[in-house]
């Protein structure tokens, strides 16, 4: 039995998607996602959110029975949008357990333990605050990805757990991003270095590449599962880019990994299966990595000179360079700018001089 590794997943409502052809394909494994927002117990209209000023996603307590359809064993809940919700991930918590789901990457659940037959798998998540999860907060919430004390807990988790598959499950980069910023790309293969098995992102709703690294491999981006383009809270959740529809699944074998491509009909509310490779040699994944194997430092010049705005449309997004030595520095004085700019774009809103694409 092999496990499934899959990018964002919210099901505001029963019977939204067809994807009859996706439990097809998973119908022999176990599977792990990404809920992208918590589970609500009453209607999403009649339920409190945090802020006004952005887009609110959640998952309908019927996802209980998507998930299972699905074989899904855990659920990572380090993202931005699993504290929409007041007491979302509470109530996510509580049905999930009811449903002997596994859940991991709050603070009070970093990882979890999962055994598929004969395999021990251990599951670490946090979300970067590049995606603007919620951190004014003394109640549980997603796990703020902090480069070394990740580094720090997966090094122990490693050391109590020898023989599992080790695996970083990781919300970070930015929305429709074709390739990852150099900093996570970096610390992604230090993760490998100090002995995770495997690192798999998520978060840039689209798919990115997929690189061997060492004794492990790194996928930068799964892009979406399941995440409808409909009416959440009577927003219209949509993309102006037909990228997001792209979507990759990963399978964990005894043998290797193999890369599961699905298209999303978003006319039709449908998803298709498109195809089945070996991960190391996907066209596909190879297309999205023309970096694959050169160095950090390599990596940071190919970057500036063909990557640096690195999404759809060419938005000059500010770039993460390192973790490391000056880079942390960097990387902390960009990340206040980028805050400051949250605060601002919240007052733009409010006071009706802007308004986002997608409501």
């Amino acid at each position: 039995m092999s496990l499934f590794f899959a990018g964002d997943l919210a099901w505001p409502g029963a019977d939204i998607i067809a994807f009859d052809e996706l439990r097809k394909v998973c119908a022999d494994g176990q599977m792990v996602v990404n809920l992208e927002g918590g589970v609500l117990e009453a209607s999403a209209n009649d339920s409190r959110v945090h802020n006004l000023h952005k887009f609110n996603l959640y998952s309908d307590a019927c996802v209980i029975e998507t998930l299972k359809a699905l074989n899904v064993r855990a659920c990572g809940l380090a993202n931005n949008h699993i504290s929409d919700y007041v007491g979302g991930i509470d109530a996510s918590k509580a049905m999930l357990a009811e449903h002997a789901i596994g859940i991991f990457g709050t603070r009070a659940h970093p990882w979890c333990e999962l055994q598929v037959k004969d395999q021990q798998y251990v599951l670490f998540a946090a979300c970067s605050p590049l995606p603007e999860p919620r951190r004014e907060t003394h109640d549980d919430a997603a796990l703020i990805f902090q480069p070394a004390a990740a580094l720090a807990t997966l090094a122990k988790l490693r050391r109590d757990f020898p023989n599992a598959k080790l695996i970083a499950f990781m919300h970070w980069g930015y929305e429709l991003a074709t390739f990852p910023q150099p900093a996570d790309r970096e610390w992604a293969r230090e993760a490998i270095d100090m002995g995770v098995d495997f690192v798999i992102g998520h978060h840039p709703h689209v798919a990115q590449g997929y690189e061997i690294y060492k004794h492990g491999a790194i996928a930068y981006s799964l892009g979406n599962l399941l995440l409808p383009q409909v009416d959440f809270r009577g927003r219209k959740l949509h993309y102006n880019t037909p990228a997001v529809c792209d979507q990759l699944m990963l399978e964990l074998t005894p043998t290797g990994v193999r890369s599961h491509w699905l298209r999303y009909d978003p006319q039709h509310q449908s998803l298709s299966f498109q195809g089945t490779h070996a991960a190391e040699s996907d066209a596909k994944l190879q297309q999205r990595t023309p970096f694959a194997g050169i160095d950090d430092a390599q990596y940071r010049k190919w970057f500036a000179r063909t990557g640096r705005f690195g999404s759809e449309g060419k938005r000059a997004n500010t770039v993460f360079w390192s973790y490391r030595g000056w880079g942390r520095i960097d990387s902390a004085v960009k990340q206040a700018l980028l805050d400051a700019k949250v605060e601002v774009r919240k007052l733009a809103i409010r006071s009706g001089l802007h308004k986002p694409y997608n409501w």
